[in-house]
């Protein structure tokens, strides 16, 4: 019976361990989203693919003739269609379109929160509108010899879809279970102590054993994410890296966000384990007194 309660106690402190390190994880992988560190990511990471920056400045292209054909400017007709293709496209792929883009990232990442949030959410691509019109005119006057020729337009938003239908409706799934995460595994982690300090034989350490769990499984997790990229370390969850948890893990364990998750969670395991540690020594201590 005693090995029994002894077992027990043992799985319980692990397991309640565990789920408390799982909290923390989920909660700074949700802070990641709410601080803009996700939707950052998002954006440099679709602003580093030709394909979208290619269809960004068709796009823009497209709308900026159409703005111009309103105010009666046919860029054919005075020549300068060539020359506006070229520098929207060219635009697009310079260090200053993507700065543009960041620069609007707020109004990204409080729509990223909304729509992972979200339940009523119909499926398709999570996308952003970004605001171009003033530097589209800036740009449309730097061309020679026809700039002057082309007045002001204000151009429509352009939209950068920056995740796919399907790959944002599991970042949703993940999203929903990563708060369902931050929201109970906390309290049932605190459960399973009570019920291993109940079943205990040696119950005044079953608190210090418990926060040397809590410490070594944290440093462990640091360790683990400091050797692994952040695709493999999304392969590992359930699903892999396409699956429900590894969508928004890729995005948030960024370079951007990583150190500082690293470094929080290496400080909780390092005082867990000091504080675990100094507590053995303090009942040891006083064992030895009473003797």
């Amino acid at each position: 019976m005693k090995a029994l309660r002894t077992f027990v106690s043992a799985i319980a402190i692990l397991a309640g361990a565990a789920l408390v390190v799982a909290w923390c994880g989920a909660w700074l992988l949700l802070s990641a989203v709410d601080d803009g560190v996700v939707a950052r990511t998002m954006v440099q990471t679709a602003l580093a693919t030709p394909a979208v920056t290619a269809r960004i400045g068709d796009d823009l292209m497209s709308r900026t003739t159409e703005s111009l054909s309103g105010l009666g400017i046919d860029l054919t007709a005075i020549g300068a269609d060539g020359a506006v293709r070229t520098a929207l496209v060219k635009w697009t792929q310079s260090d200053d379109f993507k700065q543009t883009v960041l620069d609007q990232v707020d109004a990204a990442r409080e729509k990223l929160h909304e729509e992972l949030a979200s339940r009523d959410r119909p499926q398709g691509p999570f996308t952003v509108s970004i605001n171009v019109s003033a530097t589209v005119n800036k740009r449309l006057g730097e061309i020679p010899v026809v700039g002057s020729q082309i007045p002001n337009v204000a151009v429509a938003p352009v939209q950068v879809e920056l995740v796919s239908a399907d790959s944002f409706n599991k970042a949703r799934t993940a999203y929903s279970r990563l708060e369902f995460a931050k929201r109970y595994f906390l309290w049932i982690g605190g459960a399973l102590i009570v019920v291993g300090l109940l079943v205990s034989t040696r119950r005044r350490y079953v608190i210090a054993k418990f926060l040397i769990a809590v410490g070594a499984m944290a440093l462990g997790l640091v360790v683990i994410v400091t050797v692994a990229t952040p695709e493999r370390l999304a392969s590992g969850l359930p699903g892999g890296d396409q699956g429900t948890w590894g969508q928004l893990a890729i995005q948030a364990f960024s370079d951007a966000a990583l150190p500082a998750m690293r470094r929080t969670i290496a400080i909780i395991g390092a005082v867990a384990i000091a504080a675990g540690a100094l507590m053995v020594m303090i009942l040891k201590s006083f064992s030895s007194a009473r003797r």
